[in-house]
């Protein structure tokens, strides 16, 4: 008898975030009728053996994971504000006008 697995329990099982998950049926990486179904519109349920074959044909899971773990962490350092430079004729303009 065919596994059937929700969303959540895919994604303790192989690992992705179920953000990921989802990402891959709206990629189409996973395929409607082929390794999920729709019993109702909220509501998605993973053949297992599909998975598993799915798995085994491509690097997909393993990219993704790969992905998330080694994207480049760049840090910020902090830059000091510039300010304009002050010249002669800036210090020298004053306004006529008393406020």
């Amino acid at each position: 008898m065919e596994e059937y697995l929700t969303v959540k329990e895919l994604s303790q099982r192989i690992k992705l975030a179920v953000q990921t998950i989802y990402n891959f049926i709206h990629e189409e990486k996973f395929i409607l009728g082929k390794h999920y179904l729709k019993p109702t519109p909220k509501k998605i349920l993973f053949k297992w053996s599909e998975i598993q074959s799915w798995i085994g044909e491509g690097t997909e899971v393993q990219g993704a994971k790969e992905q998330m773990s080694s994207e480049p962490k760049t840090e910020v350092t902090p830059q000091k504000p510039t300010t304009p430079a002050k010249t002669s004729a800036a210090r020298q303009t004053k306004s006529l006008i008393n406020i």
